[in-house]
């Protein structure tokens, strides 16, 4: 019979995976701009964004608040990035805010500048942005006034109906 796992132990568990992601997309930032390619931050961009809207599909016409319920399903998610609902969250807006950041700790760990880690989480925040951009949920948009990647204490989204 395999290992069960405690929840707390599950929360470190996908935190780690989610680290080496963002570990993952800093090697190929260093390896590119090693190898002499400029101006590529926007087409990772692209790339990232174009990913979120794909997983967000299968979600379908979403309110604020359900929305925001399909980005983080379970405790194991909302524990490992320290969630807190900030507010009274409707269908017409729902904001929250995130006190740890995988990625963030990754790129920390692998000794980067605070310049590489802004831009770094300038990059991989396309993917929140394309989540919130799928084809069916046209009358939202988001907002992320902070990130932890950017200097900020937090990440903070915002979303809403345009």
């Amino acid at each position: 019979m395999g290992k069960s796992y405690t929840e707390k132990e599950m929360i470190e568990r996908v935190f780690e995976a989610n680290k080496q992601r963002g570990k993952y997309l800093a090697f190929i930032v260093k390896e590119l701009d090693n190898a002499g390619f400029k101006g590529f931050d926007e087409t990772l961009k692209k790339a990232i964004y174009r990913f979120g809207k794909d997983k967000s599909v299968k979600w379908g016409t979403l309110d604020s608040k359900t929305f925001m319920n399909c980005m983080l399903p379970d405790d194991i998610i909302k524990g490992m990035l320290q969630f807190k609902e900030v507010g009274s969250n409707t269908e017409d807006r729902a904001e929250f805010v995130f006190h740890r950041c995988p990625l963030e700790e990754g790129w920390k760990e692998m000794g980067l500048s605070d310049d590489e880690r802004s831009r770094l989480c300038a990059i991989a925040q396309e993917h929140d942005f394309g989540i919130v951009a799928n084809e069916s949920n046209k009358d939202l948009e988001l907002e992320m006034p902070e990130g932890i990647g950017l200097g900020d204490p937090v990440c903070r989204l915002v979303i809403r109906k345009k």
